[in-house]
């Protein structure tokens, strides 16, 4: 191994890729995206949590006794499950507006309520008797928009002055409230003129046109060719002390919620192979064993290592690892900007992630239809994450060997260096 080699590559990394990294960092917007993802997790998780109940993963035979259960069970679920999954863009669209409007240093609630009322009306809330279909994932892209452009047109009349003020003796909620009046009427107005301007003209509202742009997107997004750019992309900027993990969820979790969605629907239509792979199952169960670069194997194996160094480090981030959190092992070791183990923390989850894509391909594996805490130890989340699979909880099991055999050699020369290290 040639470490004067390796050496120059952490060092082009940290002059090409960290300026790039800050300035995505830094992004208000991105900020506001991934802020309303987080606001958005819990309820997505308890509507998860309802699709082995609602969904089995078997034949539910309605002779049975189970199937008389299962029958007057369903109803009672079902409200929990649409209106939490159903209604997952109208959450993000408030999350996403009080977030950006936080960051302006604008009334947070205020914004968020107009975020909520941008988004319904740029929908096209009551133009029918059934359920808008833009509530759900499918909506995830058109909410993001409304969100950022309502809270964009009060940041603009607010600089400008263009608001009804009012006497400081007034109270507080009062005075915001008459200040919103005139950018509320503007943002309504002007969604509601152009999307009037687009179904004369087009037939369509925007959030149709806006589908139909980002579906060439979508399903880009959800190959092996973007999923090991996303990995690699990650594990850089970790590697360089940068939560590359912020960045990368917070551009991939609107497609991740559209694709879970579109799961779930399939699901519920007895569509199989269902639509979608790269979900963020996916990523969480089978590239993220132990934290980011799969580092569990190199915390068992530093349990009994002959380094004081690495087995003080295991003692402590063994337990944190059972749960995905490895910044003791990538502090402790260190991982991060150790040239040792730039490769293996690199092409561990991508072999994994190559390997796992191909097999649910192909139908051995099965394919994510909830969402779950990251944090959940990943042989269970596989599983679970997946309506009960069995198969994809063998498939983190072989990803943990795996990570084990690649990760073992560049241990033993790191623990060779700290062994005579340590006895000088």
């Amino acid at each position: 191994m040639n470490i004067q080699f390796m050496n120059v590559a952490v060092t082009l990394i940290e002059q090409r890729v960290t300026p790039f990294a800050n300035l995505l960092t830094r992004s208000q917007h991105i900020t506001a995206m991934r802020d309303s993802f987080a606001l958005a997790m819990p309820f997505v998780i308890v509507g998860s949590l309802m699709v082995p109940l609602i969904f089995p993963p078997f034949a539910v035979n309605a002779d049975a006794w189970y199937g008389a259960a299962y029958q007057a069970i369903r109803p009672m679920l079902l409200p929990t499950f649409e209106l939490t999954i159903g209604l997952v863009a109208l959450i993000i669209a408030f999350g996403a507006s009080a977030s950006l409007g936080k960051q302006y240093h604008l009334p947070e609630r205020l914004c968020g309520l107009t975020g909520c009322l941008a988004f319904l009306v740029f929908i096209g809330f009551k133009e029918t008797d059934t359920s808008n279909i833009f509530l759900g994932g499918i909506g995830i892209f058109s909410a993001l928009i409304s969100s950022f452009y309502s809270i964009e047109v009060m940041r603009l009349f607010y600089r400008r002055g263009w608001c009804i003020r009012l006497p400081e003796e007034v109270p507080v909620m009062t005075r915001n409230g008459f200040q919103l009046l005139m950018p509320l009427l503007a943002i309504m107005l002007s969604i509601t003129l152009l999307n009037a301007i687009l179904k004369q003209n087009t037939g369509m509202i925007l959030p149709d046109m806006i589908s139909e742009a980002f579906r060439p997107l979508i399903i880009a997004s959800d190959t092996l060719t973007a999923l090991i750019i996303t990995i690699v992309i990650c594990n850089l900027l970790w590697f360089i002390g940068i939560h590359g993990a912020l960045i990368v969820t917070g551009i991939m979790n609107p497609f991740w919620m559209t694709y879970l969605f579109e799961n779930q629907q399939a699901l519920a239509n007895n569509i199989t192979p269902l639509p979608h792979i790269y979900l963020q199952g996916f990523w969480d169960f089978y590239l993220l064993i132990g934290g980011i670069g799969s580092t569990l194997p190199l915390i068992v194996m530093a349990l009994r290592s002959r380094s004081r160094q690495l087995k003080s480090v295991s003692k402590i981030g063994l337990i944190p690892s059972l749960f995905n959190i490895n910044e003791p092992v990538l502090f402790g070791f260190p991982i991060i900007l150790n040239p040792l183990f730039l490769i293996p923390f690199i092409f561990v989850p991508v072999i994994n992630a190559c390997i796992a894509w191909y097999l649910t391909h192909l139908g051995v594996l099965d394919r994510a239809v909830a969402m779950l805490p990251w944090s959940m130890p990943a042989p269970l989340g596989a599983a679970w994450s997946a309506n009960g699979s069995w198969k994809n909880l063998f498939m983190c099991l072989f990803a943990f060997f795996n990570a084990w055999m690649i990760y073992r050699p560049f241990f033993n020369v790191y623990e060779r260096q700290l062994v005579e290290s340590e006895s000088k």
